[in-house]
């Protein structure tokens, strides 16, 4: 069975309340929603609360029959998580200022090290701006070094299109950045 029809199928089993296929979606989905929240948020307890929430309203979405087209239960899931994670964001985007972790206390040159840090604030501010989906393609790829073709199933998306959307993303970010 594919990547597409399991999706579908798993949708389906949800919305008749087979507690299996919640457990399934669980299985499937929670390291990558973990990953993405982890990233977004920098702070493992947010990220571990955070998937927890986006599986929880996914499954209930899901129950209440809410997705549209089984075949983007991936699309559907991280937009679930792109919404609860930039909730949490605009939160604590709302303090002055944001702790400094043990990593970028540390330094030989502090000068340096806060350009540094700076530099990676930014750049993760500006991944934080891509589309959900184009994060996540971007984490799977360079972070987890998954296959394209993985991703396109995963994603239930074309090779093509998975292909076009991460360099799309990492072409934005060499405009930005000057490099990646």
């Amino acid at each position: 069975m594919d990547s597409i029809s399991t999706a579908v199928s798993l949708a389906e089993r949800i919305k008749a309340g087979d507690p299996a296929a919640e457990e399934e979606l669980v299985t499937v989905y929670r390291r990558g929603v973990l990953v993405l929240a982890r990233a977004r948020t920098r702070d493992l307890e947010a990220a571990k609360d955070l998937t927890q929430d986006v599986l929880t309203e996914a499954i209930k979405e899901l129950r209440a029959g809410k997705l549209r087209e089984s075949e983007k239960l991936a699309a559907y899931i991280a937009g679930i998580a792109h919404n609860l994670i930039n909730n949490l964001l605009k939160k604590q985007f709302k303090r002055s200022e944001c702790p400094l972790e043990e990593t970028e206390l540390a330094t030989s040159d502090p000068v340096k090290e806060h350009e540094s840090a700076d530099h990676r604030r930014r750049v993760r501010r500006e991944i934080g701006t891509l589309r959900i989906v184009d994060q996540q393609i971007l984490l799977w790829s360079f972070v987890d070094g998954l296959p394209l073709a993985e991703i396109a199933a995963r994603l239930g998306m074309s090779h093509n299109s998975v292909r076009t959307r991460k360099s799309r993303a990492v072409r934005k970010l060499k405009k930005k950045f000057g490099r990646v």
